[in-house]
């Protein structure tokens, strides 16, 4: 004969351990919280504000436009951080402002086009920097140059070996330079061409650097109308 106490405990533990189970919509908020996190680490790791990340995440997800309000209370931040940072985003083309009629409040969208979000970061903020870096390289080479054809014997011979190696760091900047505006136009680019790009001591005369060649892609609608 089954034990009548011994029977009634097992729904019982049955009940405790649903009631300890999370339930979905917990899951669900814990999950978004982590991919908040997560992209937050991620404009960190590239040299962003962490909460510019969260916030980008925050518009990302949401189905409907956000206010200031609406992320300082998802993001317990502050509102001045927010406004901060949302307007680095807009700058970068990663989120844009909604306006409602009849509504006073700003609102905000993120850019879904994640190809189209990353080249107007690199457009705005990589190539800005590459330009820079690169012209103080021509500056470094020119005046390398002009101290060369003045100097004699030894100090010469030293100016040329500097001059050499500034050229192999400018002609990567410059490679790398015309890869991120092929990105940016999407267009593609031949790898094997880079060995021209840059000499080593071994090879030390240093020729034009040539522009590389764009292939960009066409697109469907191109194609079609050819």
């Amino acid at each position: 004969m089954l034990d009548s106490n011994l029977y009634r405990e097992k729904p019982k533990d049955a009940a405790k351990g649903v009631k300890d189970a999370p339930m979905p919509e917990e899951q669900m908020d814990e999950i978004i919280k982590e991919f908040i996190n997560n992209l937050g680490r991620v404009a960190y790791f590239f040299g962003f504000n962490r909460l510019m990340g969260q916030i980008y995440a925050v518009l990302f997800l949401s189905p409907e436009p956000l206010t200031l309000d609406d992320m300082v209370r998802k993001l317990n931040s502050s509102k001045g951080n927010v406004s901060i940072n949302i307007r680095s985003l807009e700058r970068w083309g990663l989120v844009r402002q909604i306006y409602k009629w009849a509504d006073r409040k700003n609102y905000y969208e993120a850019e879904i086009d994640i190809w189209k979000a990353v080249s107007g970061i690199l457009q705005e903020r990589e190539r800005k920097e590459s330009k820079q870096v690169i012209q103080s390289l021509n500056q470094s080479v020119e005046m390398m140059e002009e101290l060369s054809k003045r100097a004699e014997s030894e100090q010469a011979t030293t100016a040329e070996f500097y001059l050499q190696r500034m050229e192999v760091l400018r002609r990567l900047f410059q490679f790398g330079d015309q890869l991120l505006e092929i990105m940016v136009r999407g267009g593609e680019v031949n790898f094997g061409q880079a060995s021209q790009l840059v000499r080593t001591e071994s090879n030390p005369e240093v020729e034009e650097l040539e522009e590389l060649p764009l292939e960009t892609k066409e697109t469907e609608e191109e194609q079609g109308q050819n």
